[in-house]
């Protein structure tokens, strides 16, 4: 049970109720509904009470300039006690009446200052005949001559002096003569499962507005309509559900706007702090004017009743893309529904998914006019192996920077301190050495047998082109005494050895031609759906495999240098928990691929994951990288880190507690449009699963893996003959 605030108007006040309430509390949201709210329950008890000011209304209630606390929270705490099944409400009435009463209410204050007789007899007996005949009764039967006195008469006497307490309340009189008044009816209402539990509450409820007492001036008392609970409920019920303003359905009161905004006014999270009130579940901000109206959709905004679509045109999404938010929070979801239309429009895009969900997601929404488009490696698909192979070069420049990536790749996975500089020296020249030989092509299994077994050392050492690496081989290698060969050997084992060892990676990424030319599937614009599911391949091989494949796309972008840039198909893709493949390849592609049509969608869940490597490398570069360079920054619920830092990204309009409070699949946002960052602003996901199918989505796994995979017998053979294994 939360507590909820309703204002029920005409039709006609709607627009001005909801300004004011938006002008005033920026942070609200206004809901219209047309239907009433629901109370009563079949087979509960129900009763209430009506409210009143206890003395004339001339008298003002305690209002909230006096008071210290909101008293929103006595009230509030009544209602945190009710069961999940029970319902309570505060109706207020209110009604507008005329000026007379503010007139009267002006004398009767002035009188009362003066310490001179009040008398609150009706309006008739300013008449003069008829005033003195009913003051001539009235001094019959009470007999006392004050009643014969009129209350405007002048006193002779010296200063008059009140209690400072009493002055002050007679001072609040005046002022609450001096705003408009109104007819105000209040009723206290309770529905429960006993009679007795409906009393309890009701009399916790009739307690909380002692906190409006105020003993020199003004207090709430309680009533029935009718002393048998069974009517009283029924009557009280009735007025309650029309509505009803006349003084026969409960007494009323006349309340002015001090003290009506002190009975009911919105709750401000400063002082308000009752979990019991129905808060906003997170801060929605209002979109900028200049939104795209065409683009990819990524989702809604809803501002004070509008739904605004939030777009993104293709022109900006080459300015990169950065999501943030912890697991379960709407990412995915995201993700799934942009690779969706990528599929519908014909667009060229890839997906690196290290849990296989997001996969799976994609493959049901692909047309099946798209089935030659899709490319699906599934490392655990160990029947019909797909080679992936990142030491595939041609061009001299091509090599040197294959060998560079491969590099890169290992410090990722081991650290620069385990990969030290030497290693990475040796490693280098065997990679570039290996590459030189054309005909049997070269990878990364390779590597360990160019430091163990002499023969294929000197007879790719004869391959080789390049003088420099010669040199190495003829002049460095050749110089090291056995004992540091002896060093080196377990320790290229030991690295290379799990990989070698591992029949699925080892089918992967031992053979020397890759399935699929990522190149040409970028200008052809082919879907590519990388599967490196953790739970069916390891976190290890997923590792590999996942910066494997990131720095094959980088090179293939980087290639596109060789076309003008008009001819160059946009591709667009998506790295999910990117940092478990983020190496300077992820730098290089945030400053330079923009320019060869390739664009990125990073998601992960912490900002920490971007400043250390997983086996303990020291911090990089990309996280400067990716904030210096993207163009589109979304970010949905996040831990206490981070939202202290997008704090300042989000300044002025959001505080680090919005951050903190956004709901799941809601998200906050800077658009790239134009080019430059909006400000931020708020958008609702999409979940909509229109147009799944199951049914081509396995025909489409089946195609592709037919089409790119070749048969278990043949790949081993083929690398068993590259290791040397000989039965």
């Amino acid at each position: 049970r939360q507590l909820q605030f309703y204002i029920v108007c005409d039709e006609y006040y709607q627009s001005i109720v909801e300004k004011q309430l938006t002008a005033l509390y920026s942070a609200v949201e206004v809901e219209t509904s047309r239907k009433d709210y629901q109370f009563k329950s079949k087979g509960y008890y129900m009763n209430g009470y009506n409210m009143f000011t206890e003395k004339e209304d001339y008298y003002p209630l305690k209002m909230f300039k006096e008071m210290e606390e909101d008293p929103l929270n006595d009230i509030t705490n009544v209602f945190s006690k009710l069961e999940p099944d029970e319902t309570a409400a505060i109706q207020i009435v209110i009604n507008p009446i005329g000026d007379e009463w503010r007139q009267e209410a002006e004398r009767i204050a002035s009188l009362l200052f003066k310490e001179k007789k009040v008398d609150t007899f009706p309006k008739f007996l300013d008449i003069p005949i008829l005033g003195m005949l009913f003051r001539f009764i009235g001094a019959l039967f009470t007999g006392s001559t004050d009643m014969l006195k009129s209350g405007d008469s002048k006193e002779s006497g010296g200063i008059v002096r009140m209690l400072a307490a009493k002055e002050d309340a007679i001072k609040r009189m005046g002022l609450k003569s001096g705003q408009e008044p109104f007819m105000v009816n209040i009723r206290v209402m309770v529905c429960a499962k006993t009679a007795k539990r409906v009393e309890s509450l009701l009399n916790d409820i009739l307690i909380s507005f002692t906190v409006f007492r105020d003993t020199y001036s003004n207090w709430f008392d309680y009533s029935r309509i009718f002393p048998i609970d069974a009517i009283n409920g029924w009557l009280m019920y009735h007025g309650f559900k029309r509505r009803l303003g006349q003084v026969y359905f409960g007494k009323a009161s006349v309340l002015v706007p001090d003290e009506l905004s002190t009975l009911y006014h919105m709750p401000d999270s400063k002082y308000n702090r009752s979990s019991t009130i129905q808060w906003l579940k997170y801060k929605k901000l209002q979109p900028p004017k200049d939104l795209p109206t065409e683009g990819i959709l990524l989702g809604y905004n809803t501002y004070r009743g509008i739904s605004t679509p939030v777009y993104i045109s293709q022109y900006d999404r080459s300015r990169h893309m950065y999501v943030l938010g912890k697991s379960g929070s709407g990412k995915s979801v995201l993700l799934s529904y942009m690779a969706r239309q990528d599929a519908k429009n014909g667009t060229g895009f890839g997906i690196i998914d290290p849990h296989g969900d997001l996969i799976e997601d994609a493959l049901r929404y692909i047309p099946k006019e798209r089935a030659r488009d899709v490319i699906v490696f599934n490392p655990s698909d160990t029947e019909r192996p797909m080679g992936l192979n990142i030491l595939e070069a041609t061009t001299s420049e091509q090599k040197d920077r294959a060998a560079l990536d491969a590099m890169q790749i290992f410090i990722k996975m081991f650290g620069n301190e385990i990969f030290g500089p030497r290693i990475q020296h040796y490693f280098r020249n065997a990679c570039l050495t290996l590459m030189d030989d054309e005909e049997d092509g070269a990878t990364i299994l390779d590597i360990p047998r160019m430091f163990i077994d002499e023969a294929f050392q000197k007879y790719k050492v004869s391959k080789c082109r390049n003088t420099v690496v010669r040199q190495f081989w003829e002049g460095e290698i050749a110089n090291t005494g056995d004992r540091e060969k002896q060093e080196m050997i377990p320790y290229f084992t030991s690295k290379f050895g799990p990989f070698i060892s591992n029949t699925t990676i080892r089918n992967i990424i031992g053979q020397p031609k890759s399935a699929f030319d990522v190149r040409e599937s970028m200008d052809e614009g082919k879907i590519m759906l990388i599967n490196l599911s953790k739970g069916l391949i390891g976190d290890t091989n997923a590792e590999l495999l996942g910066l494997i494949l990131v720095n094959k796309v980088s090179m293939a972008a980087m290639s596109r240098a060789d076309i003008p840039e008009e001819e160059r198909v946009p591709f667009f893709l998506y790295v999910d928990e990117f940092q478990n493949f983020a190496t300077d390849a992820f730098g290089d592609i945030l400053s330079e691929a923009r320019k060869y049509k390739l664009a990125l969608v990073m998601a992960h869940q912490y900002i920490a994951q971007l400043n250390q490597g997983k086996a303990g490398g020291g911090e990089t570069k990309l996280k400067e990288a990716i904030f210096g360079n993207v163009g589109t920054m979304i970010t949905f619920k996040m831990g206490a880190e981070d939202a202290e830092y997008f704090e300042k990204e989000y300044a002025p309009v959001l505080s680090n507690q919005d951050i903190l409070s956004i709901a799941n699949y809601k998200a906050y946002l800077k658009l790239s449009i134009g080019n430059a960052p909006s400000r931020p602003f708020s958008m609702g996901t999409i979940w909509d699963q229109t147009g799944s199918n199951q049914k081509v989505a396995n025909i489409l796994k089946e195609y592709s893996r037919t089409r790119y995979g070749r048969k278990l017998e043949f790949v081993n053979q083929e690398i068993e003959a590259r290791l040397g294994i000989v039965e």
